[in-house]
């Protein structure tokens, strides 16, 4: 079904795409391939090509690949395309001995326990708590850890826990109550991670081990379940492809060995995931990477310690050990010294006396509670991915660069615009569109300058750790393969996968002569309704580039409310506007590989605004007048006709930002979402009249 829709997006690819007279016209086959290389950058088997993720050398790999097949030069880093770098990624657990927690009771009238979890196993020491530090003594039970007067809810009522280390349950009482004080089914502040680590540091607690909850347990057990069979799949796929290979085929073999090897160690782990999963042990930064820390007055007779520092206004800050511990763990515990399971206690809290949740916080007498953390800084070893095609002639050591980042957001946490959220953010938009545009100009741009005499060396690279700060193309400026000095151009593909109303926007037109004409130029054959914007700064790689004094132009098709979260799927790439993208961005290229004045570098305005696509629908037409617009139609039963609005009126405001052009409500309206509520003002002959217009989906 999917191939029978791609055929016909084909078929209606714009008329602008029919004249064509600078690159040659794609064959279809290249076409299917373009689709093909974006479902499987996007696909489940790459788990969002997050840099802290194994499989993002399988994307690498992939591109590589393709650089090699198109026929350009990669042998440019020790005979590979692979420029690799070292990237930080938060914290990562340090030596096995020296993270763990120790459960003891010896008392006449408990049963004797002594459990001790390990790293990996039954516990993980978290980002959010202290880097490194010991504590030992006595363990008290605070429930979810909430301090809330208003809502008359204290689970630290009465209970001194200063030098104690405090069991916290994750989220907050009556989680599935419609009803609940704590804003229903909806999660308050109370039920925040950092909330509750800094309510615990404020009464004194020196530790936290937190408990999992069993809804945020089954689910992050049925996500690695999902991914343990994905994997297994995997494995059986590739021993399949080995076992049909022909006889000869030696490199393939070894190739298709190697991928089963990795294939099989990327299986073990998500083995091991969904085990400790099962016992609702987060990840070291799955309660968020940045330590939880709080001003607190500072005893002058206490040292500071490594987590402690003194401020000028005689306060310091403090953080102390985070830990997740196993659930299974805390239920023996509590067994034996609450005579009450996790979830007896979680039901008891639950059940209301009148309109208030009952706290059950508890000193556990008998208990003693060793535990220990070490978390070090966690780099990942990723690379760049490089291939040139040679220059020739006079022009022949000269450069210009065409780039795309592959990675993105792997499955959630770091960077994800859906917080909580462990799933596979696919990134077909952000930036599989790029890159496979990227790799697809490749094989244009070579095509069309076979034959040229004289034209710049292009380098095309796929950049990694784009989101982890445009890590990778910084490290390449710092450290390029071909002198940045003859480099006179670069060209940046981000998010070029969901053109819609035909608009396409072009950073950087202002930081280097003749390029805004270069663009107007091209555009005469692809007709875009383009957006030029003079700045070479904004977030993405081509920045790298322009702040070293390289002229630079960026494609981008427009923000969207897919963008870094798990829906932003192949399903919704316009992979006719793609294709005209491409054919755009391979002219482009092609042009400044050949003509003979290299741009000059201007300086621009250092303050970007990242477009919105429009996705709302308000239903009037204006025109302009001096320095007012008046509304000349309203669409039938459209939401401005709801609201009142008629032809004539003068369009004053919409928000607060007053509307003198057309393009003024344009761009005011790309603020908002299908359902939004928003306030105009119009003037009608000369009464003021405000309303508020219900926007629809465009």
């Amino acid at each position: 079904m999917r191939t029978i829709v791609f055929c016909l997006l084909i078929l209606q690819i714009s008329f602008a795409s029919a004249e064509r007279p600078l690159s040659a016209k794609p064959e279809l086959s290249w076409q299917l391939r373009q689709r093909a290389d974006l479902e499987y950058l996007a696909s489940e088997e790459l788990r969002g090509r997050g840099v802290q993720d194994e499989s993002i050398d399988l994307a690498a790999e992939f591109i590589a690949n393709r650089f090699t097949e198109i026929g350009l030069n990669t042998a440019l880093f020790d005979g590979q395309p692979f420029q690799t770098l070292e990237v930080p990624i938060g914290a990562r657990a340090g030596a096995v001995e020296e993270n763990f927690v120790r459960l003891q009771i010896d008392s006449p009238n408990i049963t004797n326990l002594d459990i001790t979890e390990s790293l990996n196993s039954g516990m993980n020491p978290l980002a959010i708590g202290s880097s490194k530090g010991k504590a030992s003594g006595e363990l008290a039970f605070v429930g979810y850890g909430i301090t809330a007067p208003n809502l008359n809810y204290d689970d630290y009522a009465n209970l001194n826990v200063r030098g104690k280390v405090v069991i916290v349950l994750r989220k907050e009482p009556g989680a599935n109550d419609p009803e609940s004080c704590f804003d229903g089914v909806n999660s308050t502040d109370h039920a925040f991670f950092q909330t509750k680590i800094k309510n615990a540091i404020r009464h004194g607690a020196v530790a936290v081990l937190l408990v999992n909850d069993p809804d945020s347990i089954a689910k992050n057990v049925l996500a690695a379940e999902d991914q343990l069979q994905r994997e297994s799949a995997r494995v059986e796929q590739l021993k399949q492809q080995l076992a049909d290979l022909p006889k000869g085929a030696v490199n393939l073999h070894e190739h298709l060995l190697k991928r089963i090897e990795q294939a099989t160690a990327i299986r073990e782990g998500r083995l091991h995931e969904r085990r400790i999963s099962e016992r609702g042990v987060l990840a070291v930064g799955e309660a968020g990477g940045s330590t939880v820390t709080v001003a607190i007055e500072r005893d002058d007779d206490s040292k500071q310690t490594q987590d402690s520092k003194r401020t000028q206004d005689s306060k310091q800050t403090k953080s102390i050990p985070v830990i997740s511990i196993a659930r299974d763990t805390v239920d023996r515990l509590l067994t034996q010294t609450m005579n009450m399971t996790v979830a007896e206690i979680e039901a008891k809290i639950d059940d209301k006396i009148g309109d208030n949740y009952p706290p059950q916080s508890s000193l556990l007498d008998g208990v003693h509670v060793d535990i220990s953390v070490e978390l070090k800084a966690a780099n990942s070893r990723t690379s760049n991915v490089i291939a040139e095609l040679p220059g020739r002639g006079l022009l022949a050591n000269e450069t210009i660069v065409l780039g795309a980042h592959y990675d993105h957001v792997g499955m959630g946490g770091y960077a994800s615009l859906a917080p909580g959220t462990v799933a596979v953010h696919n990134g077909a938009d952000d930036n599989a569109s790029g890159t496979v545009a990227m790799m697809a100009a490749a094989k244009l741009v070579t095509e069309q300058l076979r034959e040229v005499e004289s034209h710049r060396r292009v380098v095309f690279i796929a950049f990694t750790a784009e989101e982890r700060g445009l890590l990778g193309s910084k490290h390449y400026v710092r450290y390029p393969r071909f002198s940045l000095e003859s480099t006179i151009a670069m060209i940046n593909l981000d998010m070029v996968g969901r053109l819609r109303d035909n608009e396409l926007t072009v950073y950087g037109t202002g930081s280097g002569s003749d390029l805004e004409s270069m663009v107007d130029q091209t555009n005469e054959r692809y007709r875009f309704q383009l957006n030029k914007v003079a700045t070479g700064y904004g977030p993405s790689d081509h920045q790298s580039f322009y702040e070293a004094g390289i002229p630079v132009l960026f494609f981008f098709t427009g923000l969207h409310n897919d963008y870094h979260r798990p829906s932003d799927d192949f399903s919704k790439i316009d992979y006719g506007g793609l294709t005209r993208i491409t054919d755009m961005v391979c002219d482009v290229a092609c042009q400044l590989a050949m003509q003979s004045e290299r741009p000059t570098y201007a300086e621009t305005e250092k303050r970007v605004t990242i477009r919105r696509q429009l996705t709302v629908f308000m239903g009037v037409q204006l025109i302009e007048q001096d320095d007012h617009v008046v509304i000349a139609a309203v669409s039938p039963d459209g939401p401005a006709e709801e609201a009142g609005l008629r032809a004539g009126d003068r369009f004053d405001r919409l928000g607060k930002q007053v509307m003198k052009t057309q393009t003024d409500l344009m761009d005011a309206l790309r603020r908002y979402n299908p359902g939004d509520d928003v306030k105009v003002r119009v003037t009608r002959q000369t009464e003021r009249i405000e309303a508020t217009v219900r926007l629809e989906a465009k």
